[in-house]
């Protein structure tokens, strides 16, 4: 019995120790196989331990979250990691494989590795050249639409790479060889094989063009089709129920035609079919031209025969607005200019192009303070916003929170959410903004997943002064990559965005840079100055931290706070 009673007094002890013995938990980098040489760790230790990763010491933050780097070479290789606390040590290995990404190589059985269109067109009209691209086994026969041969591509054209073949094909008028699926036939002296690329390609009638026509709250045309995590780069919002023609159809993508010389892209889920199509219209003129003021903004009114596409932009040093107006030529002989105008000092045009006019709006004061582009009828209205008390007090300033729900944004080493940071920092800075005077308005109070249009919606009906958007970072190498970062879109904007990232930057924390043309939903507005600031580094652990300190939070929205006011002050 007493035995026995040793053996589990040794095993309580031995369970005590373990029970000390500091945690080691890995949250990322714990993959069998990688591709990349260099690679992270991210983890959890007690707080302020000692930490090794094969030898190489790298510092625990008071979170208790950690992130190594380590270099591997090719095949397997064994990590290391060694934890020190109070006198207690734990050790752990873990083994990961590093296969490097092979470059491409020739097709080396007989396959149809690839074959595309480029870009992938499904609706085009007479005249179209249509581009294909096929990687299949070096020196066959490869040929598409009935026999039409591609070329294979010297390899100098190829870094090297056999087996490339190209072809280009001029689309005729109500082409058969389009109107069945598009097949590519690869053969060589022994066997065939085939690839179906498209089911068919819709030939469109010049007598009788597609037209669409914009709907929605928030239609928007793209320059091209270039895509990214946002979405590709925007021209910009236009209104409702503006008819384009369709020049081609690449994915879910519209060309539509703007002028004789311009055109744009837009999704097909942001137009419809008109209940007439093909019908010619006049050549469309502007008539008469009115300017004036009300105790909120200044307008210019340009009647229109039809409501046509146009873009818009901002110019600096001078401050002023620049409107293009596509598909039309002038027919005014006079601009009524009203005293009731405020912010508005002149109105000028230009016929740019023989279908393309621009519109110059020349501001009184240096900083742009929003405006609007929308149409009343046919009448096109530029809205000019009149600029506000320069101070905090009465100023109406909207607050977004970004994420919310479903939607948690980047999650910390920590396990820390980005959606409730962000939603706690909006909180703090409403208090303090509210302590100046100013009036608040919240995208969202809660955690709730609201969509980007609804957060356009409330703030086009709200009308703020200023939007401030707050998120937090993440991405990239999890120990040097932090700091703080603001962004804006349009250039009339900047000031906004450069006074809050300079008066976070007293905080001692990393410049991340002032970014510009940020293709992001809620700096897209020109209704009113927008910025996003993106707080820290979320998957950087030393960042991480900091936002965990109650203490740089208070700081942290105390700097937006003297951000805003310097940028007030400058703006006088």
């Amino acid at each position: 019995m007493k035995k026995y009673c040793i053996i589990i007094i040794i095993l309580i002890l031995y369970g005590f120790r373990l029970y000390a013995q500091p945690e080691l938990r890995i949250v990322s980098g714990q993959q069998d196989t990688v591709r990349n040489a260099q690679h992270f760790f991210r983890g959890m230790t007690a707080p302020n331990s000692q930490l090794s990763v094969n030898g190489v010491s790298f510092p625990v933050y008071a979170t208790g979250a950690f992130a190594a780097e380590v270099k591997l070479v090719e095949g397997q290789n064994k990590i290391s990691f060694v934890v020190r606390h109070e006198g207690k040590e734990t050790l752990s290995d873990i083994n990961v494989y590093y296969l490097p990404v092979q470059a491409p190589r020739a097709t080396s059985i007989f396959e149809i590795e690839q074959a595309e269109l480029i870009p992938n067109m499904s609706m085009v009209y007479p005249g179209d050249e249509l581009k294909i691209k096929v990687k299949t086994l070096p020196g066959c026969n490869v040929s598409w639409l009935n026999g039409i041969t591609l070329q294979e591509l010297p390899q100098q054209q190829t870094n090297g790479m056999a087996g490339i073949y190209q072809g280009r094909y001029i689309v005729k008028e109500n082409d058969p060889l389009l109107a069945s699926p598009i097949i590519v036939t690869v053969k060589n002296d022994e066997q065939s094989i085939d690839k179906e690329i498209a089911k068919s390609i819709t030939v469109m009638d010049p007598l009788n063009p597609l037209y669409v026509r914009t709907k929605g709250d928030y239609p928007y045309l793209n320059y091209g089709l270039g895509q990214d995590r946002l979405g590709g780069s925007k021209i910009g919002y236009i209104s409702p129920g503006i008819d384009m023609k369709v020049l081609c159809k690449v994915n879910n993508l519209y060309k539509v035609q703007l002028s004789k010389y311009h055109s744009a892209w837009i999704p097909e889920g942001e137009v419809e079919k008109p209940a007439t199509q093909g019908l010619f219209k006049s050549a469309p003129l502007t008539s008469s031209w009115s300017v004036f003021g009300d105790n909120s903004y200044d307008y210019v009114k340009i009647s229109l025969s039809d409501k046509l596409p146009y873009r818009s932009f901002q110019e600096i040093n001078p401050a002023r607005i620049i409107v293009d107006i596509y598909g039309v030529a002038t027919n005014t002989s006079w601009i009524t200019q009203f005293t009731s105008l405020k912010t508005i000092t002149n109105v000028n045009y230009e016929q740019i192009e023989d279908d393309v006019l621009r519109i110059f709006i020349d501001l009184k004061s240096k900083q742009h303070w929003g405006y609007g582009v929308y149409y009343e009828n046919n009448q096109l209205v530029i809205r000019v916003k009149h600029q506000p008390n320069l101070q905090l007090k009465g100023l109406r300033i909207a607050l977004d929170a970004g994420h919310g729900g479903e939607a948690e944004g980047a999650v910390g080493t920590t396990g820390m959410k980005e959606k409730d940071v962000n939603l706690e920092l909006v909180m703090m800075l409403k208090a303090e903004l509210e302590k100046q005077g100013a009036i608040i308005i919240l995208t969202r109070t809660d955690d709730s997943d609201i969509s980007m249009l609804q957060r356009l919606s409330l703030l086009n009906k709200q009308k703020p002064d200023i939007l401030v958007s707050i998120h937090n970072n993440a991405g990239g190498n999890p120990i040097t990559v932090k700091g703080t970062s603001t962004y804006y879109r349009h250039i009339g904007f900047r000031p906004l965005s450069t006074a809050i990232l300079n008066k976070l930057l007293e905080l001692g924390i990393q410049n991340f840079g002032n970014i510009g043309s940020f293709n992001f939903s809620l700096s897209s507005p020109t209704e009113y100055p927008n910025v996003l600031v993106e707080g820290l580094f979320m998957s950087t652990p030393e960042d991480e931290a900091k936002l965990a300190d109650k203490n740089f939070r208070i700081k942290f929205v105390e700097k937006i706070v003297l951000g805003l006011k310097d940028f007030l002050n400058d703006a006088r």
